[in-house]
């Protein structure tokens, strides 16, 4: 056995020993030649080798080398081809003057040539040095010099198809998704004529990656799978995993989970084949995180320790730290408090390091270590560290409102610096008008057309401000929502301290219906917080919360509670605090008084009437008592009930012959 696995590592290092070799041989010619004309020839196959095989550093010394012989020899192609490679050398160095300078070079030289291909190479790695140090807008403006030079002196070459697919990036990285889409559909379009399996692949791949950004995983899918069809045509096997990882990544958010762990499992066959430990890790994460999602806890659990094991192999701190806090989790979500403590503390321990830890990490921390101490009963621990999440929480709240200040006040500023050029260039044209009355039709017309610009251009401008302030709106919206279901959480807390002070069953089990009462009010916020829509819920969803919740508090196994509650039903959230409260209630009582311990069933049911919403609540128990009076209500539950649905502006009709019905109509 050992044998077989000694020599299937030696066939994976064939390869890499026979690039090697060839190095070794290309550098010995070099040394040996004396004519510069081959000599410069084997620099170009040299420097192809150096360039994707070993370090720069090393291979600077041979790029400079081929820079000098193409001056010598005036080789301008060949001079362009040393200056392209020198500068992503400064590039890998993140030396941005330098990468620059390189490459303005080249294109000069490539323009005093007149060569179009060489222009348009070179726009395209001045372009990417813009793209490379994240100045999108300059890279998109020389991107599309090169597309605009290409439509007018079409060449041979496929630098038509890099332009596309990189300024197809430029354009998502600053959230022009329509640009970028429309960016890789034209590319696709040269690839075809061109013949191009390589590029085709990229636009296929870059449109797949757009389409999961705007959530439209359908659309991503079908861009994604043709891909990977095309990609049977390509030679490079790196090429086709990537586009099975991006699959995983997409059937994941999709929520198709069986076809996510397909696509992420091929790429984890393949990472670990080749031993690249890195990629190898992010793969086993992402597997964890889907079966996290699956709430199949233990084979969660499986790959995220496996993953922890390869992210130690990589010491990479951030790989260890991610996958020491996914374990946590899963821990946590299993209920393994003491092994999810002993891992936060561990974690905790490293919070120092600001490399690490920025304070939305810090915030998950602490938030992680108070439901841990929650759940092992040391509430006055949970509650120290609940503290430290608050004023995390707190502390990026007022940045990102000092942020947000700060660009308000510079886009106020340049608002009123565009309305001086505005009015300079106005006086300047109407300066013109008595000067060169002879051309008085002429500028009207100009500065007719100026008016109109400047109406788009302010119509445009108030049109985003509006968008943005109702981004900022919806934002605080949610921060509310978060923060009085942070409050809430604190409440319970201090009503569970409470309850550990007292040896009173009665007393507890006050408290306990108002814990209840609490969480249904806290399951509103919560869900309002976590959705896109902030101003409805889902109900089914609501109510399922609420379920949990109150069959822990009683835990009687033997009582089976069903629902029949539309999918798609959404209540607006002033009426879902009224029907929580009102559910809760009405559960609360049936577990009390209606069974007796025996076993029972209840059902909650909603119906569209009409305008109105019909809620009935029923359980088939002993019903109520013969002298009950709906006019002389003692039960403070029931009094809870017959208010709320006042507040609904609904009817109220209870029935206790056969078990206990309820009946709740209100106006939609």
């Amino acid at each position: 056995m050992k044998k077989i696995i000694l020599l299937f590592f030696l066939f994976l290092a064939v390869p890499l020993m026979a690039q090697q070799t060839k190095i070794d041989s290309l550098k010995v010619e070099l040394n040996l030649e004396r004519s510069d004309s081959i000599k410069i020839k084997i620099l170009k196959n040299l420097n192809a080798i150096l360039f994707d095989k070993v370090s720069l550093n090393e291979a600077l010394p041979f790029f400079e080398q081929m820079r000098s012989l193409a001056i010598k020899l005036n080789l301008k192609k060949i001079e362009c081809e040393s200056y392209r490679y020198i500068t992503e050398y400064y590039m890998r160095k993140e030396n941005f003057d330098e990468a620059k300078k390189v490459a303005e070079k080249s294109l000069l030289i490539s323009k005093k040539s007149n060569d179009t291909e060489q222009i348009l190479l070179n726009l395209n790695l001045l372009a990417r040095v813009y793209h490379h140090f994240q100045k999108y807008n300059e890279a998109i403006k020389i991107y599309n010099e090169g597309i605009e030079l290409y439509n007018r002196k079409p060449t041979k070459g496929n630098t038509i198809c890099n332009l596309y697919y990189n300024i197809g990036i430029a354009y998502g990285l600053v959230g022009q998704n329509e640009n970028s889409i429309n960016a890789y559909l034209k590319g696709l379009d040269y690839a075809k004529k061109l013949n191009d399996n390589q590029s085709k692949f990229m636009f296929f791949g870059g449109l797949g990656w757009t389409f999961i950004s705007l959530e439209q995983y359908d659309k991503a899918e079908k861009f994604l799978l043709r891909g990977l069809n095309d990609s049977l045509k390509i030679k490079d096997e790196s090429d086709k995993i990537s586009l099975h990882r991006t699959l995983g990544l997409n059937y994941s958010r999709w929520g198709k989970f069986n076809l996510a762990l397909k696509h992420d499992k091929i790429a984890l066959e393949y990472f670990h084949r080749t031993g690249d430990k890195l990629f190898e890790f992010d793969e086993l994460n992402s597997i964890g995180v889907i079966f996290l999602k699956m709430n199949q806890l233990k084979k969660a659990l499986s790959y995220f320790e496996r993953a922890y094991t390869v992210a130690l192999e990589t010491k990479n701190k951030l790989a260890i730290q991610g996958s020491k806090n996914a374990l946590g989790v899963v821990s946590l979500d299993l209920k393994e408090y003491n092994k999810a403590e002993k891992i936060f503390l561990e974690i905790a321990r490293d919070t120092i390091n600001k490399d690490l830890f920025n304070y939305n990490q810090s915030k998950i921390l602490y938030s992680n270590l108070s439901e841990t101490y929650e759940g092992k009963k040391k509430y006055k621990i949970a509650l120290k560290y609940y503290k430290k999440f608050k004023t995390a929480s707190d502390s990026m709240l007022i940045k990102a409102r000092d942020s947000k200040v700060t660009e308000i006040e510079t886009k106020y500023q340049t608002n009123i610096k565009e309305k001086e050029n505005l009015k300079l260039r106005s006086d300047k044209a109407e300066q013109n008008l008595v000067i060169e009355k002879q051309k008085k039709l002429k500028w009207l017309f100009v500065f007719c057309l100026l008016a109109a610009l400047l109406v788009i251009v302010i119509g445009g401008y108030y049109y985003k401000k509006n968008k943005r302030q109702k981004l900022v709106i919806e934002n605080l919206q949610k921060e509310l929502h978060h923060r009085i279901k942070n409050n809430l959480a604190i409440i319970d807390t201090f009503i569970e301290v409470a309850k550990e002070e007292f040896n009173n069953t009665a007393f507890n089990e006050k408290l306990t219906e108002l814990q209840n009462r609490v969480a249904s009010i806290n399951k509103v916020h919560q869900q309002l917080y976590l959705s896109k829509n902030i101003t409805e819920l889902s109900l089914k969803k609501y109510v399922e919360t609420l379920i949990i919740t109150i069959q822990k508090s009683f835990d009687f196994k033997n009582v089976v509670i069903t629902q029949h509650i539309d999918d798609n039903l959404a209540l607006n959230a002033k009426n879902s605090f009224s029907i929580g409260l009102i559910i809760n209630e009405f559960l609360t009582n049936s577990f009390k008084y209606a069974f007796d311990g025996n076993a029972g069933a209840i059902l909650i049911e909603v119906v569209t009437e009409g305008s109105n919403y019909e809620l009935v609540l029923s359980d088939n128990g002993k019903g109520l008592p013969l002298d009950f009076n709906l006019q002389n209500l003692k039960s403070f539950g029931l009094r809870i009930i017959k208010l709320l649905s006042e507040q609904l502006n609904g009817s109220f009709k209870l029935d206790g012959t056969k078990g206990v019905k309820l009946t709740i109509q209100f106006p939609k």
